[in-house]
Parts: C-alpha cells; sequence; structure tokens
C-alpha cells in the first residue's frame, strides 16, 4: 500500500485479495505479545487474557473484518518482513471509530501510528464522507494519551464500560475533528 520510514501499510478488508485467516492469525500473535508486555501493569494478567481472547483471537479479528464492516491496517517492517503493528476502525454513526492502534515496543516513535492515522482520516473521508474520528483510551495509558493528543485528538469524555467476565474498561474517549 504504501512504504514511509522503514515500514510499509497494507489494507486489509473483506474484498482484500490476501488470506484473511492467516492475516488475522498473524495480527493475533503480534497482539498477544503487544498486550501481554504493555497492558499487564495496567490492566493485570486476568483482564489481560479476558480481552486477548474476546478482542484480539483470530477468530474475532477475522469476523471484524468479514461481517462486522471493520477495515484493518498492518505495518511490516521493509528489513525483514516482520509484522509491526496494526489498526481496525469501523464506521459508526457519523463518525470513524479507531477501535484499535497498536504498535510493537521496537517501533513506537517512529512514524507507523501516525502512518495508521493518515490512512485512517482519508478513509473517514473519501469512503464514509465522515468528518471526525473517535477512540477510546484507558485512562492510565499514559504515552498513548500523549501521542493522541499529539496526533490532534481531544478528549470529549471519561466512560467505565463493562466488558463481561468481571471486568470493566475505564476509557478517555477522543476525537479528532477533521477540517
Amino acid at each position: 500500500m504504501s512504504y514511509t520510514r522503514g515500514f510499509e501499510l497494507q489494507k486489509l478488508t473483506k474484498h482484500s485479495s490476501v488470506d484473511l485467516e492467516a492475516k488475522s492469525a498473524a495480527i493475533a500473535a503480534l497482539a498477544d505479545e503487544i498486550w501481554r508486555d504493555h497492558y499487564t501493569t495496567i490492566i493485570g494478567k486476568s483482564q489481560v487474557d479476558y480481552m486477548l481472547t474476546k478482542f484480539q483471537s483470530a477468530e474475532q479479528i477475522l469476523t471484524d473484518i468479514q461481517k462486522n464492516e471493520y477495515t484493518y491496517f498492518t505495518a511490516a517492517d521493509i528489513k525483514n518482513n516482520t509484522l509491526i503493528g496494526y489498526c481496525g476502525v469501523a464506521p459508526k454513526a457519523g463518525y470513524l471509530l479507531r477501535s484499535k492502534l497498536y504498535v510493537h515496543k521496537g517501533h513506537r516513535g517512529t512514524g507507523v501510528a501516525r502512518g495508521f492515522l493518515n490512512e485512517a482520516i482519508a478513509l473517514c473521508r473519501c469512503e464514509y464522507d465522515y468528518h471526525k474520528i473517535r477512540l477510546t483510551v484507558n485512562k492510565y495509558n499514559d504515552g498513548a494519551i500523549a501521542a493522541y493528543k499529539k496526533m490532534g485528538f481531544d478528549t470529549i469524555d471519561s466512560i467505565k464500560t463493562d466488558i463481561g467476565g468481571g471486568f470493566f474498561m475505564d476509557d478517555y474517549v477522543m476525537e479528532l475533528a477533521l477540517p
């Protein structure tokens, strides 16, 4: 799709000609690594295990792409063709939801998240004619909050969502208004 700063972005939709099952499995494997490393200290091992199974499994990712109108973007390191990040977006009533955005710790700060955002902005404007992107971010994920603010997102709400299994997501809702 596009090359920048040593990584390649790829867009995945239900109409993609790639093997979506294999791509979903690769994304889930990366999610497992990122989540265990980054989120265990924020939400604990039990909730990480639960959320990986419920929201980040290969089966759920494949379902999101094939049935739930999600578009996924992946980033691969050009040097070794290793998956280094992924982003999932979906249309909602009047805005594009940036549902997932995760980058391997060794590649944070290299422009991968900005690349994902640029792709989401293009999708938002061109395919949906929306003028805003929303996301939720854990209130204690200070690095991500700072990155989103740097990219122009504003905090518009604070929510606590029951996700089942006795777990909650305690998040800020952030929004990027597009001109």
